[in-house]
């Protein structure tokens, strides 16, 4: 047994040397500001981080989107009606978070989940409405699209935020019915039709009765959050709450 815990031990200070001197030859930089990344960073830097543009107590009550003026409500939100009870948004669509989605979404940088999640984790301790509420439930992607991707990225996102606030985790209760067309490049009726029954839940008696929290990593139009929230409800969720990663406010 001491021989191959020796063999693991000198297996492991090789990788270290190897990487190291991997690391010596072709430091690793930042992808967003191109700066060397320090030993204890990883693939990001602290502060492309730390540049964030977070929302924080001026914000629309509805949507969560950043607001001047102490306002409850934008003015997006006056001409529309929502199902959903609130948004919380860490951030702003702009860089250094767009280029972080990205990456995280189509070029499978999953430890920027990681990190991620840990910002949203924290951003719901802060809201005293969302510590009132039952569980955590991701954003789901049809089949297919999990299939290309390899990952849900709001999931990965849901399960770091309900290992910090300590609420269940919902991920088999709602699933994607539709392989949907990118939202992006839709306008707002385009987007209620692309999404029109999208959404199915098979697992009723989970979500019944109980406050939800849907985590996802943009919120535009608002049209996916209340899909779903509408599916939600109708199979029986007593309130839907979105927690998310960047507001677009170019609406």
């Amino acid at each position: 047994m001491w021989k191959d815990k020796l063999i693991k031990s000198c297996k492991q200070q090789s990788q270290t040397v190897n990487q190291s001197f991997i690391n010596f030859i072709f430091p690793p930089f930042c992808p967003i500001c191109e700066s060397e990344l320090k030993h204890t960073e990883r693939f990001i830097c602290e502060d492309c981080y730390s540049h964030i543009k977070t929302i924080e107590s001026h914000f629309c009550r509805k949507c969560g989107a950043p607001l001047e003026e102490k306002r409850k409500t934008c003015k997006y939100c006056k001409g529309i009606t929502f199902h959903f009870s609130k948004v919380r948004a860490l951030g702003t669509f702009s860089t250094p978070l767009i280029e972080m989605i990205h990456l995280l979404k189509y070029e499978r940088k999953t430890l920027i989940g990681n990190r991620l999640g840990i910002l949203l984790g924290n951003l719901f301790l802060s809201d005293p409405e969302l510590l009132l509420t039952d569980m955590i439930l991701p954003v789901p992607l049809h089949r297919t699209r999990i299939r290309e991707r390899g990952y849900n990225q709001s999931t990965l996102l849901a399960k770091m935020v309900s290992s910090i606030s300590g609420k269940d985790l919902c991920l088999d209760a709602v699933v994607r019915t539709k392989a949907t067309k990118s939202q992006s490049k839709l306008d707002h009726e385009e987007r209620l039709i692309n999404l029109e029954d999208a959404f199915r839940v098979v697992l009723p008696e989970i979500i019944k009765n109980k406050t939800v929290v849907v985590v996802d990593d943009v919120l535009t139009t608002g049209t996916t959050l209340d899909e779903i929230t509408k599916t939600l409800l109708n199979s029986g969720a007593q309130s839907v709450y979105g927690l998310i990663l960047a507001r677009a406010i170019s609406v």
